[in-house]
């Protein structure tokens, strides 16, 4: 920067020696003040130099002088610097109105106005008006210079920087590659616009998809820059960038990390701090890191990126925006809702000022809000900003069609989420069917939308649905998305969850083993979404009883929630139970105890008295002691649960019924006959109620007060429970004779001791 400020000085201590009537002097040299402080980037300084220039010729002459126009030029470039387009805009048509009355039609100084105000346009989003204007360049330069001139090279480069803009990747591919044609005759094989050209082509190649040809052209680049330039200047750091933007495309985030480190090294050499040129930079690093889920890293580069464009452009230059949104979506991922919509309000705010009504990074920003109040379930405010997306999106020839399957995506998306699944299909669909036909096909995108369909049939219950577009989203991922690990475990999960909702257990034990290969590899030690799929996976070995391979994963599981930081106690005592329960299956009762009181332990210490997980723990637990026939204990933890049990369920239901009859058995077999019948009575008149009058269970409550009432010695009691056993038992489909051997002699016994000779005799037959 020496140099400028030299020039400066230099400049400087000529106008102030320069007197007042020798104004011709006077303009040239605030020409040159403005000039050097313009490449300064001080363009409010600039524009100083630029008025009082300006002020001087309009006093001394006429008003279409040729000289004016050039003033006007050079305030519009300072504006269009300073990202105020409209100014821009101004300035340059004043200038073109002295150049259409003062030169000819086709002189070369009206084909640079033309080109300068189709690039004001390009920069407001008027993409139709820029390809006139442009248009209106080319036809000057194609009749007055030679076909391979630089300047033709020139304005077909601008023309494919629109088409760019509009996403047609074909035409601007085309119109690129006419300007490296141009370029490879007019000039050296290694000047440096070739290494803008290959740039230009890579960039298309990478938005194609096509990352191996980016790679090339943009290694091209490259490669000239490297030859031609010092090794520190920010044109290699801008190959850089763009080698670093492929890798990001392709989901290798180190490798782009590291080209974007590269960059930053070379302007930490070649600029102060706080030069425009870091902006981008900073911006690419906090993508990658938002990608890896690095939050805080990608935060506080998305800040220096703001705090550099703020500084060097000023608050309401149209790159503002940029910064505003990439740092309104962070602060959105780590829960920060208001600084989020403040940021996005203010992107808005500017691009509303600077870009025309119907720019697709306005669209964007209403995309982004929408985002915003979806996350907060505002569902409502956030259709409304997506159907304002969508209508400057549907108005708009400018706008890439990927950019409108993102708000129909959008906005199926949030009609998911309030469960309106007949809505959401139609959206998802609509996004679907445009990235299908897109050339340039987004694969994840697209298995994003492919699974999204299939989650919202999952919610409708149309599982085979469901299950057919998870499939499509696989074959998308295991073809296209290789280094996209995150997507196709997503992917696997889903289809593994449909499956074992279907009963498909082995298809589910399947997809779910392929879910944890991946998971395996990328997860950290405390990654409880991990240990989910390894419940999952458990819980479907559990079901096939395959009670040992369930155990093993529950306990995966369990060595990660025990590390979680924050611990998920609920989770924890859940997988405590799942494996107590195996370990039940299995008859070890004293593993089974074991992690039963674990659980228990963590919900007796968070959970309300009455809570009736707690009376499955206690009942489980129960039941374990009485087959140890630890009976005391048993009966301690079945009381317990009836506690709770007869605050939950109704004075008839089953359940009830159950473990009332648990506990009557567990006392009578420590021989405690007054509680046993207790029990067996309470449970009677609820059978009674709600089972038919020949069920098994029936029977078995008539057996078990019989025998208790013929220990105590009520025969006549005893007998009649006894008659109401054997009645069901002899009509069961398949009766069990020995039982019914034994119910016989033990009524014909009683019915002797009460002198009823012919009953006895006939149950003793």
């Amino acid at each position: 920067m020496g140099e400028f400020t030299q020039a400066e000085n230099i400049l400087g201590k000529q106008l102030k020696s320069t007197r007042k009537e020798t104004w011709h002097k006077q303009t040239h040299l605030n020409h040159q003040l403005g000039y050097v402080h313009s490449l300064k980037g001080d363009y409010e300084i600039a524009l100083s130099y630029y008025e009082k220039a300006l002020k001087i010729e309009l006093v001394n002459l006429p008003e279409n002088d040729s000289l004016l126009a050039s003033t006007y030029n050079n305030m519009a470039s300072t504006y269009y610097s300073m990202g105020n387009f409209s100014s821009a805009l101004l300035y340059y048509t004043k200038a073109l109105e002295i150049e259409q009355k003062s030169l000819p039609s086709d002189h070369p100084m009206l084909a640079t106005t033309y080109n300068n105000i189709g690039s004001v346009h390009n920069s407001k989003g008027n993409y139709t008006e820029a390809l006139e204007l442009y248009q209106k360049t080319l036809n000057i330069r194609q009749k007055i210079l030679p076909e391979n001139h630089p300047d033709m090279a020139s304005i077909y480069n601008n023309i494919g920087s629109v088409y760019n803009s509009l996403g047609d990747d074909q035409t601007a591919l085309s119109s690129y590659e006419q300007t490296l044609e141009i370029q490879k005759k007019a000039l050296h094989p290694k000047h440096i616009d070739l290494a803008i050209s290959y740039g230009n082509i890579g960039t298309i190649y990478n938005s194609m998809g096509d990352h191996e040809k980016a790679l090339e052209y943009h290694t091209k680049s490259f490669e000239i820059r490297d030859k031609s330039l010092p090794p520190n200047h920010p044109d290699i750091a801008l190959s850089y960038n763009n080698i670093g933007s492929v890798y990001n495309s392709q989901g290798d985030y180190m490798n782009a990390l590291s080209y974007f480190q590269k960059a930053l090294e070379i302007c930490d050499t070649s600029h102060a701090r706080n030069h425009i040129g870091f902006a981008t930079t900073y911006d690419n690093i906090g993508s990658v890191y938002k990608s890896i889920g690095n939050k805080s890293a990608a935060q506080s580069n998305y800040q220096k990126a703001f705090d550099i464009r703020l500084h060097s452009l000023g608050e309401n230059h149209s790159d503002m925006a940029i910064s505003y949104n990439n740092l309104g979506t962070i602060y959105s991922s780590m829960g920060d809702k208001l600084k989020a919509f403040d940021c996005h309000q203010k992107a808005l705010e500017i691009q509303q000022k600077s870009l025309s009504e119907n720019h697709p990074n306005i669209a964007q920003t209403y995309n982004n809000i929408g985002l915003l109040y979806n996350s907060m379930e505002e569902y409502s405010k956030a259709l409304s900003s997506y159907e304002k997306a969508l209508s400057i999106q549907q108005n708009s020839k400018s706008i890439k069609e990927q950019s409108t399957a993102i708000t129909y995506y959008n906005i199926g998306s949030t009609y998911y989420c309030m469960k309106n699944y007949s809505i959401a299909i139609p959206f998802f669909e609509k996004a679907l069917i445009i990235q299908q036909k897109i050339p340039s096909m987004n694969y994840q995108d697209l298995a994003n939308t492919y699974n999204n369909i299939g989650l919202t049939y999952y919610e409708m219950n149309d599982y085979e649905k469901a299950i057919s577009f998870y499939a499509e989203a696989c074959t998308i991922c295991e073809k296209h998305l290789a280094n996209e690990d995150s997507l196709l475990i997503t992917t696997y999960n889903n289809i593994a969850v449909a499956y074992n909702t279907t009963n498909n257990k082995s298809k589910a034990l399947l997809f779910y083993e392929k879910t944890l290969k991946l998971r395996e590899k990328n997860s950290t030690t405390n990654d409880l979404s991990l240990a989910n799929i390894y419940s999952n996976t458990g819980s479907i070995y559990d079901l096939v009883g395959n009670y040992l391979d369930a155990i093993n994963y529950y306990q995966k599981a369990m060595a990660i929630e025990e590390n979680a930081s924050p611990k998920n106690d609920l989770l924890l005592s859940n997988t405590y139970s799942n494996i107590a329960v195996a370990y039940k299956q299995l008859e070890d009762n004293e593993n089974a105890l074991k992690f039963n009181q674990k659980a228990l332990s963590i919900r007796e210490n968070i959970q309300a008295t009455d809570n009736s997980d707690l009376a499955i723990i206690y009942n489980s637990m129960a039941f374990i002691y009485q087959k140890m026939k630890n009976y005391s204990a048993a009966v301690t933890f079945y009381q317990k649960a009836i506690a709770i049990d007869e605050k939950t369920f109704s004075s008839d239901d089953a359940k009830l019924a159950t473990i009332y009859n648990n506990l009557a058995v567990a006392y009578h077999s420590m021989k405690d006959e007054i509680n046993a019948l207790s029990f067996y009575e309470k449970v009677l008149p609820i059978r009674e109620r709600i089972l038919s009058a020949n069920d098994s269970s029936l029977a078995s409550t008539y057996s078990n007060i019989a025998s208790i009432y013929s220990s105590k010695g009520m025969k006549s009691d005893a007998v009649k429970f006894y008659e109401k056993s054997l009645k069901i038992h002899e009509t069961l489909p398949s009766p069990n004779h020995s039982l019914i051997h034994t119910m016989h002699l033990n009524t014909a016994v009683m019915y002797e001791d009460l002198n009823n000779h012919d009953a006895a005799v006939t149950h003793a037959e």
